[in-house]
């Protein structure tokens, strides 16, 4: 090889270890994805609390009693009772017909996500009322 060859390796060579040692940097915290939570931490997390939650269609208040029993508040529709539990990573709810719900809704089983005190259960999120 030449010497303009070999210059231009080195050069090649020491930018690329340049661009390698600025990736080590630290630009702020990893960015991760959410990870699942237990039985047992839905059960702590819920359980006695009433948390506020917004979907896409509804919103409103959710009282999730430790008996597996909910009172649920729907902004501009109405209450309607309801049953809760946790499985496998998911919250498990169903609920009583009502006015603004003549045939209830069956049990339904999504994921649910976060900590602190948000969440995220399907497509709603859920904050500490």
């Amino acid at each position: 090889m030449n010497f303009r060859a070999c210059t231009a390796i080195l050069l090649i060579s020491l930018g690329l270890a340049a661009c390698a040692g600025q990736q080590d940097q630290n630009f702020g915290p990893p960015v991760t994805a959410p990870t699942g939570l237990t039985q047992a931490d839905i059960n702590n997390i819920l359980s006695g609390k009433s948390w506020r939650w917004s979907g896409p269609n509804n919103s409103g208040v959710t009282l999730y009693a430790s008996d597996g029993t909910s009172l649920v508040e729907v902004t501009g529709k109405g209450t309607t009772t309801g049953t809760w539990s946790a499985k496998d990573g998911q919250l498990c709810e169903a609920f009583a017909p009502a006015p603004f719900l003549p045939k209830g809704v069956a049990l339904n089983c999504q994921p649910m996500t976060g900590s602190g005190n948000v969440y995220q259960v399907g497509q709603a999120t859920f904050t500490l009322a």
